[in-house]
């Protein structure tokens, strides 16, 4: 009979990977899912956009002004 050391660890190799692997993309699928419903709660109640004022867009964009480079 063999004894186990701390280091060693119990069953086959390619088992173990295949568990860590599926583990792995356990993990990644539930980050990836946490992040899409927080995007979906965002989306839910758009905010609206901040509406310039009228000043502020003739500031902007002055009408009938052209630059000239004199």
């Amino acid at each position: 009979m063999m004894k186990m050391t701390a280091t060693q660890q119990q069953g086959n190799p390619v088992t173990r990977f295949v568990k860590t692997v599926i583990g792995i993309v356990r993990n990644v699928s539930a980050e990836l899912t946490g992040a899409g419903e927080a995007m979906a709660r965002t989306n839910r109640f758009p905010q609206p956009r901040p509406q310039a004022g009228v000043a502020q867009a003739e500031q902007a964009h002055p009408a009938g002004k052209v630059l000239t480079g004199v």
